[in-house]
């Protein structure tokens, strides 16, 4: 029975929501941009060295970290406003810092 990729999900996942992200932050007004920028730079930053931190051996993502990087997915409706994408960015931040 193959090994489940928890690290192979996560990139998938992050990454799609990450590129909704910046799909969102390309729509907003320019009041919603100008908040929104500094946040969305630190992640993009930081999704970075996520990346390269999971190339390494082995399996670093929980079944747990996955579960709540696809919950975080899930609140980027279409109607999310600023303050949702704003939790959004921190919340995967935050994931990013606990790994």
């Amino acid at each position: 029975m193959p090994v489940k990729d928890n690290d192979a999900e996560m990139l998938r996942v992050m990454g799609n929501t990450i590129t909704d992200l910046q799909i969102r932050y390309r729509a907003a007004t320019l009041d919603d941009k100008a908040v929104l920028i500094a946040p969305l730079k630190e992640l993009l930053q930081d999704y970075g060295d996520y990346q390269a931190r999971l190339l390494k051996a082995g399996t670093i993502t929980s079944d747990a970290e996955l579960a709540q990087m696809k919950a975080i997915q899930t609140a980027i409706s279409d109607d999310a406003d600023r303050q949702d994408l704003l939790i959004a960015i921190a919340k995967i931040v935050a994931l990013i810092a606990a790994a």
